[in-house]
């Protein structure tokens, strides 16, 4: 079809630099300021009546919002004479990821998470002006100097609005996809309605791309690669990627997750699950700014504490105790005396122990719900997808991160849960025994003093066993002032530990510490090491913000 020589009468048609399934792309030049646009001007069959034509324009409007260093701006929309819509955006130079991909292969892990959470740094803002892309792919982002940019933020979105005057499936009334299937997320391939997470699994599809060389489906039909998006769990990926880091294969499968709900609630926690995912020995701070007060605290311990321990057990706990320099700001009572019950739930398999300090009661079985039981014996290794199957199963509520994990009996499964007769998070365990996977623990995240916290997940070896622990992080900001609540889960003791600080983040200084009473067990400064290394890590990361 012709295109006009200008369009909006300061816009001069150069030439054709791109073509796709929604229409094709020139690069122009604003006549009045004499730099490069770039074009897109709609397929014929997108454009419809009046009402569609005011819709997009709407719709420009709102991605015109979006002004971020790694997306394309949209500086102005229209349509021409014979109905076509156009869209004037940013000319971005430099060259595609799915360019790169075919010159370079697979890319590195560190190279595919970098370009991954610069995708994730825009999703977030655009998601929360309202904007969905619906068509993220590899020719949609372009790789240059100032790293990655996002091109076509929202275009899908009009497309799909003008597409359901005809139509009440992700396609135009000629049967054109909006959309590209391979990039395509389940709900969207179903024809259902898509949100932030649908971006976020076309993301896990490109991460997948980076890392294995190939999508995660292909077929010559895009029928089948529908069909396969929809409803067939990923290849894994560490069978095409042997050299990667478990957990960066475990972030990349919860992005693909087949429900909405199983991915990561928002880009921002897409972004801290790919960050924390490769493994890198982390820079240890210069000083340690949780342990230097330690004369302080041994002053402010009870009589009765120093007379019952010899003075070298108060000299060795006093330093775990650690705050910064302020001592008018300290507070150093036991987690639980400023918590709600925070024992562990077990399941009735599991005996009876006290936990988390002598005025708490005993494990008992939760006798308000049935052992889930997930039955495993059709599948003899334990992936991503199937350990969230069998958290969801252990769950009456939404389920979060999930991680698995091996203990001395075999592989184990944990999940971050919101449930819903609690009212908070939880964390759930199942393990393995006769055949199926069954709840083993249930325990508390959020407290009635730390509630709505942003929940993580990852496993570490604290006590060098060869076996994993489970290490849950939970961060809630109001204001100037930041909460940090750190659980420890050690399976072999059915045991948790509890370190939880609040600090100005203005300022820096520590307004207050808190841990639990199992940190003064015979185990327990070989876990407050770890609880003490995770928060010094937290400190050292958002000073450097």
């Amino acid at each position: 079809m012709d295109v006009p020589q200008f369009i909006a009468g300061r816009f001069r048609i150069e030439c054709e630099i791109g073509r796709g399934g929604m229409g094709t792309v020139y690069r122009a030049t604003h006549l009045g300021l004499e730099r490069p646009v770039a074009v897109k001007i709609i397929k014929q069959e997108f454009a419809s009546d009046r009402d569609v034509a005011d819709r997009f324009l709407r719709e420009a409007r709102t991605m015109a919002k979006l002004r971020h260093r790694h997306a394309a701006m949209i500086f102005d929309a229209g349509h021409l004479p014979d109905g076509r819509h156009f869209i004037i955006m940013e000319f971005v130079e430099g060259t595609t990821l799915s360019e790169a991909l075919v010159r370079d292969g697979r890319f590195s892990a560190e190279r595919a998470v970098k370009i991954a959470v610069q995708i994730c740094d825009v999703l977030e803002e655009a998601h929360q002006l309202g904007i969905i892309h619906r068509d993220l792919k590899p020719s949609n982002i372009m790789l240059n100097e100032r790293g990655v940019c996002v091109l076509d933020f929202g275009v899908a979105k009009v497309l799909v609005t003008s597409a359901e005057s005809t139509a009440t499936h992700a396609s135009t009334g000629s049967g054109q996809l909006v959309g590209t299937p391979r990039y395509m997320s389940p709900e969207q391939c179903l024809g259902q309605r898509v949100g932030a997470r649908s971006d976020l699994y076309s993301l896990g599809v490109v991460l997948y791309e980076m890392l294995a060389g190939r999508p995660p489906f292909i077929d010559p039909l895009p029928s089948a690669v529908l069909v396969k998006q929809a409803t067939a769990p990923p290849p894994p990926l560490p069978q095409l990627r042997q050299d990667l880091p478990k957990q960066l294969a475990l972030a990349v499968h919860t992005l693909l997750a087949k429900r909405p709900e199983n991915r990561p609630r928002t880009a921002a926690a897409a972004r801290a699950i790919l960050e924390k995912s490769l493994v890198r020995p982390e820079p240890r701070p210069e000083s340690d700014p949780l342990s230097s007060t330690m004369a302080v605290l041994a002053q402010r311990s009870s009589i009765v504490f120093r007379l019952a321990a010899p003075l070298a057990t108060v000299v060795f706990l006093g330093a775990l105790l650690f705050v910064w320099g302020n001592s008018g700001e300290t507070a150093t009572k036991s987690v639980e005396e400023s918590s709600v019950a925070a024992q562990l739930t077990a399941g009735a398999a599991v005996p009876s122990r006290i936990v988390l300090g002598e005025t708490r009661g005993r494990l008992s079985a939760d006798a308000n719900s049935t052992v889930a039981v997930f039955s495993d014996a059709m599948t003899p290794s334990l992936t991503l997808e199937r350990a969230r199957r069998i958290a969801a199963s252990g769950s009456q509520g939404y389920v979060g991160d999930v991680q698995i994990f091996q203990t001395a009996s075999g592989a184990a499964v944990s999940a971050i849960q919101d449930e819903r007769i609690v009212g908070a998070a939880r964390f759930l365990i199942m393990e393995k025994r006769r055949g199926a996977f069954r709840v083993s623990a249930r325990g508390p995240l959020d407290t009635r003093n730390f509630r709505n916290g942003d929940w993580t997940a990852e496993t570490i070896d604290a006590d060098a066993d060869d076996y994993d622990e489970v290490l849950f992080t939970g961060i809630e900001t109001k204001g100037r002032i930041s909460r940090h609540r750190l659980v420890l889960y050690v399976p072999s003791e059915r045991e948790m530990y509890v370190f939880q600080f609040e600090r100005n983040n203005v300022t820096g200084r520590l307004l207050r510490t808190s841990w639990s009473k199992s940190v003064f067990s015979a185990n327990g400064s070989t876990y407050a090491r770890a609880l003490k290394a995770k928060a010094n890590r937290l400190v050292a990361k958002r000073r450097n913000r």
